[in-house]
């Protein structure tokens, strides 16, 4: 599938590393990558909120190419692996900390200038400051720093009973199941929920 008739990325996980999971799809019967080129793996970037278009703009130049897909290719090894570390994991409590790929996300953390500034938040009519960290991104080999936080932030902080992959069953989504009863079955109610309705009421 060109990534001109290509559809817009997929964001139902609550989480930046389920959406990474989810930017290889299969939403309605067709396989979609957002990732297969070094500049959707860039417009995926954007899209997800992991990167501003002003800080990707020097690895779009003709002579950023071969490091962008270099990046790109190192970024879509990592989301199998971590793919079949979530789907061993989802629906239970995280009980291995010595599993592979956490060591694999800790070493690529390290990876990179890290620095801490403070910055102006707003919520609702209040402003209030807080501490944010900053990795630049000076090489497109530091793209795959952000999504490890993003990993990281999941492992460490996500109940994994509540990481699913959605009931549809070609559906390949999955999401963290933040809803106040627990209960989320679908990716969304407008693609699988409806489809799961429409079957259930034919079979009746």
């Amino acid at each position: 599938m060109t990534q001109d008739h290509r559809p817009a990325p997929i964001f139902v996980g609550e989480s930046p590393a389920l959406d990474f999971l989810n930017s290889i799809a299969m939403p309605r019967s067709v396989l979609y990558d957002w990732l297969e080129a070094g500049p959707g793996l860039l417009d995926w970037f954007v899209a997800a909120g992991l990167a501003a278009e002003s800080e990707l703009a020097p690895f779009r130049k003709a002579d950023a190419a071969p490091a962008l897909e270099g990046a790109r290719q190192e970024i879509v090894a990592l989301r199998e692996r971590f793919r079949t570390f979530i789907e061993e994991a989802g629906g239970s409590p995280l009980t291995d900390p010595e599993h592979p790929i956490i060591a694999e996300i800790n070493a690529i953390l390290t990876r990179g200038a890290r620095f801490q500034q403070i910055a102006p938040t707003t919520e609702g009519d209040t402003q209030s400051l807080i501490l944010v960290d900053k990795h630049p991104l000076t090489d497109p080999s530091d793209l795959i720093v952000r999504i490890a936080t993003a990993a990281a932030h999941l492992i460490a902080e996500a109940d994994f009973h509540y990481v699913r992959n959605c009931e549809g069953p070609t559906c390949t989504l999955f999401f963290l199941d933040i809803s106040k009863n627990h209960k989320r079955r679908w990716c969304s109610m407008e693609v699988c929920g409806n489809r799961a309705k429409a079957a259930a009421y034919r079979k009746r």
